[in-house]
């Protein structure tokens, strides 16, 4: 039977609900897009959000965003980003995440499936960071069923995405998680936020999905930040015992209200 999941990422959540990040106001582009997912794909058996939850670190925006959730909160898996603080995230959503060695992580079972989120924050920087201890837990996790289908979830893309400023800002041990997924054949597929625009990246045995954020979007293939005008979005995949999937983006128009 297939089962279907739905990854939110870059939600750069703050506690004042008018603030806004390079003129967005990330509360209400999230408010739209759960009101999409609610009505469109309430169905979704998991809700994975993949880091920089809370952009000003606030244990209060965390709490702010557990009630915007609200009713996804059994199906919710969720990762940190670079834009994190873990102890508030495990404060607030402490029965979502799992902590292995002071990473917040998670290792979950769907439709023949199995879903591993990483922690690839380090802290005070904004590149990532996995660390051996973690990449053993991974090793672990992947060696404990090496037959079952595999999807795996960070914030960092652990592959060059061709935009140099963002590239410069990556997964710093990216060659290590490499070699072990390069491993590991039942990983069907990685899948990352941090560069706030939708790629499909294949190298060796190894595809890396991205997906746009819910707040302010990048332009691809420049030499600094530029904010793109293109909508928020999500993921969706739909995952087949066999170990097949299907997955899309889908963009949420806003709509900016002119007062009189």
């Amino acid at each position: 039977m297939t089962a279907r999941i739905v990854q939110i990422t870059d939600l750069h959540l703050l506690a004042d609900p008018l603030g806004e990040l390079k003129g967005v106001c990330t509360r209400t582009n999230l408010q739209a897009v759960l009101d999409v997912l609610r009505r469109d794909f309430g169905s979704a058996e998991r809700l994975i959000v993949t880091g920089d939850l809370a952009h000003d670190e606030l244990r209060e925006t965390y709490e702010v965003l557990r009630e915007l959730l609200g009713d996804w909160l059994p199906k919710l898996r969720l990762i940190p980003g670079n834009h994190e603080n873990r102890g508030f995230m495990r404060q607030v959503f402490g029965d979502r995440v799992t902590v292995v060695d002071d990473r917040n992580v998670f290792a979950d079972a769907i439709g023949g499936w199995r879903l591993i989120g990483l922690d690839s924050q380090l802290p005070g920087e904004v590149r990532g960071q996995l660390g051996e201890s973690q990449r053993d837990w991974l090793a672990r996790e992947l060696a404990a069923e090496p037959l079952r289908p595999t999807a795996v979830f960070l914030h960092h893309p652990p592959l060059k995405v061709g935009t140099g400023w963002l590239d410069e800002i990556g997964l710093e041990d990216a060659e290590r998680l490499l070699e072990l997924l390069r491993r590991s054949p039942q990983v069907k597929f990685v899948c990352c936020g941090h560069i706030h625009h939708e790629m499909t990246v294949a190298q060796a045995n190894v595809l890396l999905l991205t997906t746009p954020s819910t707040s302010v979007q990048f332009l691809p293939e420049t030499e600094m930040l530029v904010p793109d005008s293109v909508p928020p979005g999500f993921r969706i995949f739909d995952l087949e015992p066999d170990g097949s999937f299907r997955t899309r983006v889908v963009r949420v128009p806003i709509v900016t209200r002119v007062l009189p």
